[in-house]
């Protein structure tokens, strides 16, 4: 529905028309599609939605000062920071064979609501919805919403994988020192078990196998002074 075709109600006067119209020139755009509603505590206000090329304009028009004049404010919103268009159609019967469709529209951002059960308010408000739906971009689940609430969103759908945090890098000195304990323990798995320290006096006698059945024992130094000689026999 173009500006020039809106009805009667909401009332949109000739000198508000005139004032878009004159927009309109001066951007050398055309209207694709209007829809307009009463606004304002007391209905005193009309916001006028029109959809061009370059983008969307949200018009304000209402008392300035006083009732007995008027401002008309506009916004222009460019389709590329348009988001979360809805358009919901409920149809349903009247009497036999007479039916009748509420159709109601929502626009995230710039937030804006309209809800008509008129034929005509009715096809203004596909046709809104249409251009906005063809020229803005993409978007998905508007914000505060869940999927659940928005049509053609499948409950219970995909959810992302969760994030896995990063396993720290050791530091050098830590590498260094893992690699030489690993080091390590493959000597001793390969080597046998561990040969004492020297130095250790507590460290046990070490049997040498020299023949079938023979052995000969290492002492310690204070071992052999322990052992008697024959001169401790002849004393």
């Amino acid at each position: 529905m173009r500006l020039t075709e809106w009805p009667r109600m909401p009332f949109l006067n000739e000198e508000v028309k005139e004032w878009i119209a004159m927009e309109l020139a001066s951007l050398g755009v055309e209207d694709l599609a209007v829809y307009a509603l009463e606004a304002g505590t007391e209905g005193d206000e009309r916001r006028v939605m029109v959809a061009t090329e370059v983008g969307l304009l949200d018009h304000r028009y209402a008392p300035f000062g006083s009732s007995a004049r008027y401002r008309l404010a506009m916004l222009m919103y460019p389709w590329q920071v348009l988001r979360g268009v809805e358009l919901r159609a409920d149809t349903f019967r009247l009497w036999a064979r007479e039916h009748r469709t509420r159709w109601s529209f929502r626009l995230h951002h710039p937030h804006f609501e309209a809800a008509t059960e008129s034929p005509d308010l009715g096809q203004a408000l596909c046709d809104l919805a249409r251009v906005c739906a063809v020229m803005a971009e993409p978007f998905g689940v508007p914000a505060g919403r869940v999927s659940s609430d928005v049509p053609g969103v499948i409950p219970g759908g995909p959810r992302p994988l969760p994030a896995v945090e990063p396993t720290p890098k050791p530091d050098a000195g830590e590498a260094e020192e893992a690699t030489e304990t690993s080091a390590q323990v493959e000597k001793s798995e390969t080597d046998g078990d561990a040969t004492p320290e020297a130095g250790d006096d507590k460290a046990k006698p070490t049997a040498v196998p020299i023949g079938d059945g023979e052995e000969v024992i290492e002492l310690s130094v204070e071992d052999r002074a322990a052992v008697p000689t024959r001169s401790d026999d002849q004393a």
